[in-house]
């Protein structure tokens, strides 16, 4: 009776030793000694799989951003996105997930940084056929779109309206022979872009580039994700995007009607059998760029409007083209409305082919036509050669130059130029102070005598009646064409200081 109590004592003393072993997975023991105290199970290290550090930046709207920064714990590292990405942090947190499933340490081996990983897709581009489409030319979409745009201005004078019809029907035979040059040209071998990223030359020949419809079911999903959580904002927040609650809503209803065409064309380029169309759906050929709802690029919009210029280019009847032709700017101006609504941030360049000019005044950014009423809101342009970025306020319009912080009234973005008055503005601000060594309080931008002038105020040192050192306020004059001191204006008493 003694041995089998002292057994069973031994026994309650050693089992968290022996359910420690079995919870670190390690294998049980053969045989163990129970006399002697000092044996312990010896864990192996943890093996940690998957994403160890994420971090999102970038912002591109409310709760969404370009890029993400990816670390697993085999310590490799990436960046996602590019300069068109706009995705919430969520989808971003995913894709890390998905970058860093199969990669594990146990904190032994070497810290290996092996080739970068490609952004994860949607699932069924692995066994879809990337689909050939043909774009018209930049020159011909932009000649195109200038016409539609002098016609709806022109509506009054029925003369004007007749000449610029006529150039409009003209330019029909152009976009014909633009199609047969590009049924003709051959094939290109890789997936691209539709459009290349904002080129700096418009493009004189028609491009035939390889699409995979696959590959926008995961952006049409990213989308409504993104307006689903747009959706939660207040209304305060909502206006100051130009956005009301009523437009998001529908925004979101029509997202995933879009979704189901663009899922359907994904199954035919698979060569996957479905059903026939339905209501929703119809007949989708992959062929066809389903209408974007709301865009991440202004390149979206331009191979969309590409393609149906091209179409209603074939329509027939003159009439039926013009009506169709401004019934598409419509749509073409609503989808650059909702683009400016949706970024935080919005480079200029991605509107060259869509619109003339984009003009910044107090609580509103204007884009030939159409005009959103919004704040918080950067265009991002490069003066000289030095990117600012231009927002309008509810009071005045701010350009962000480096650590400076330049006031005006309104300014016109054409042809990636900035302008004031109607004047090119050559020179950044912060490039001016640089040359005349002077370090601005504030600084105001205006049109003087045909002239862009930085109003610079600045501190000097003076002394008052030859003996009193104290700062006096100076305001120079700078030409923004050539960083030149245009004039020096001091305080009405100046004349009791000096230097």
């Amino acid at each position: 009776m003694k041995i089998v109590t002292i057994l069973f004592i031994v026994g309650l003393i050693m089992s968290p030793a022996i359910g420690l072993a079995q919870t670190s997975n390690a294998p049980a023991p053969s045989t163990m000694n129970i006399t002697s105290p000092q044996t312990t199970a010896v864990s192996p290290m943890p093996i940690k799989c998957g994403v160890n550090t994420f971090v999102v930046n970038n912002d591109c709207g409310i709760g969404a951003f370009k890029n993400a920064y990816v670390q697993c714990y085999d310590g490799y590292e990436t960046t996602l996105g590019d300069a068109t990405s706009c995705k919430s942090s969520e989808t971003w947190q995913q894709y890390a997930k998905e970058v860093c499933v199969n990669r594990c340490s146990t904190g032994k081996e070497p810290n290996i940084i092996p080739k970068p990983l490609p952004l994860p897709a949607s699932a069924p581009t692995a066994t879809a056929k990337p689909t050939s489409v043909c774009y018209i030319s930049d020159n011909l979409m932009q000649e195109y779109d200038q016409l539609i745009l002098k016609l709806q201005k022109a509506e009054s004078d029925k003369a004007r309206a007749e000449e610029i019809t006529k150039k409009i029907i003209a330019l029909k035979q152009e976009i014909e022979k633009q199609r047969r040059e590009c049924a003709n040209a051959p094939q290109p071998t890789t997936t691209s872009r539709p459009v290349p990223l904002a080129p700096p030359i418009a493009i004189d020949k028609p491009i035939t580039v390889l699409v995979n419809r696959c590959d926008e079911v995961a952006q049409w999903e990213n989308k409504i994700v993104y307006y689903k959580k747009l959706s939660n904002s207040s209304d305060v927040d909502l206006k100051k995007d130009g956005f009301s609650r009523e437009e998001i809503e529908k925004i979101l209803k029509d997202l995933s009607l879009g979704l189901e065409k663009v899922k359907a064309q994904c199954s035919n380029q698979s060569g996957t059998i479905t059903a026939p169309g339905t209501a929703i759906t119809g007949s989708v050929s992959a062929t066809e760029t389903i209408k974007p709802v709301v865009v991440e690029s202004g390149q979206e919009i331009s191979a969309y409007y590409k393609t149906r210029l091209e179409k209603t280019a074939s329509a027939k009847g003159e009439e039926k083209q013009i009506e169709e032709l401004k019934a598409l700017r419509d749509e073409i101006d609503g989808l650059i409305a909702n683009l400016i609504k949706s970024r935080k941030e919005l480079e200029v360049s991605e509107l060259n082919t869509l619109a003339t000019e984009v003009k910044v005044s107090r609580g509103e950014i204007k884009a030939d036509n159409i005009a959103v009423k919004t704040t918080e809101k950067k265009i991002l342009v490069n003066v000289g050669d030095r990117p600012v970025s231009v927002e309008p306020t509810a009071s005045q319009v701010l350009i962000r130059d480096k650590s400076l912080e330049i006031k005006t009234d309104e300014v016109v973005i054409k042809e990636n130029v900035l302008s004031v008055g109607g004047v090119e503005v050559k020179m950044s601000a912060s490039e001016v102070a640089e040359k005349l060594g002077i370090t601005p309080q504030t600084i105001e931008l205006k049109e003087e005598n045909t002239k862009a002038v930085y109003n610079m105020k600045i501190e000097e040192r003076r002394k008052l009646f030859g003996f009193i050192p104290f700062n006096i306020q100076k305001t120079v004059a700078a030409d923004a064409a050539n960083g030149n001191v245009l004039t020096e204006r001091l305080p009405w008493y100046s004349f009791l200081t000096t230097k």
